[in-house]
C-alpha cells in the first residue's frame, strides 16, 4: 500500500509531522526498507539499524519532500544512500538472501510439493544473485521484489532509465548463464 503524502494531513498546527501519519509510514514500509538495506549490507542487524536511520531522516525531512516521486521511491533512495555510506565506512560483505526469500509472496493454494520446489528455486536464485555485481543485483531486487518501474529505479539510483534496462538485461543474462552452466540448479 502506497501512503499518499498530503501536506495538510502530515502537518500539525505547529508545522510538524503528525505522529500518526509517521507511524503509518513506518508500518507500511519498514519491512521493504529493511529488506532493501539487506541487499546492500548483507547483515540483518545492520539493515535494521540503517532502516532506523532512514526513518529518522524521513521524519526530519518529511515536510521538504517535493512529491516528484512516490514515497517508496524516496524511502529507497535514502536507504540506498545510507547503505552506501555504511559500506564506505566499513567495507563489509555478508549473506543477505534468507529473509528476502522467506518474505516473498506465496500463492494461496500451494501444495507442500510446490512450496518445496519454490523454496529450493528461490534459494538457488538467491545464491546466484549473491554472485552478481551490486549494480545488477540492486536493479533485479528493486524491479522483481519491490515492483518498482525502471523509471522509479533510475530516479532512486540516479542513473538513466536506459542504464537500468541494460542492467536488468545483463543481470537476467548472468542468471541464465549461471543456470545453464550448472551453478544454479
Amino acid at each position: 500500500m502506497e501512503v499518499k503524502l498530503n501536506k495538510e494531513f502530515i502537518e500539525s498546527e505547529h508545522g510538524e509531522v503528525g505522529i500518526e501519519y509517521f507511524e503509518q509510514i513506518i508500518q507500511s514500509n519498514e519491512k521493504a526498507v529493511v529488506q532493501f538495506a539487506y541487499t546492500y549490507v548483507k547483515d540483518w542487524s545492520v539493515a535494521e539499524d540503517i532502516s532506523q536511520e532512514v526513518f529518522i531522516k524521513v521524519y526530519k525531512n518529511m515536510l521538504s519532500f517535493d512529491h516528484r516521486s512516490k514515497l517508496k521511491t524516496w524511502l529507497f533512495s535514502i536507504t540506498a544512500n545510507e547503505c552506501k555510506d555504511y559500506l564506505r565506512k566499513t567495507n563489509r560483505r555478508t549473506k543477505w538472501w534468507e529473509h528476502l526469500v522467506q518474505s516473498s509472496p506465496k500463492q494461496d493454494r500451494d501444495t507442500p510439493e510446490t512450496i518445496l520446489l519454490q523454496n529450493e528455486e528461490s534459494h538457488s536464485i538467491g545464491e546466484a544473485l549473491l554472485t552478481l555485481p551490486v549494480k545488477y543485483r540492486e536493479v533485479l531486487v528493486l524491479y522483481y521484489y519491490e515492483d518498482l518501474s525502471t523509471e522509479e529505479i533510475s530516479q532512486l539510483l540516479g542513473v538513466n532509465s536506459s542504464t537500468v534496462r541494460t542492467r536488468l538485461a545483463r543481470g537476467r543474462t548472468n542468471l541464465k548463464d549461471l543456470r545453464e552452466g550448472g551453478r544454479l540448479s
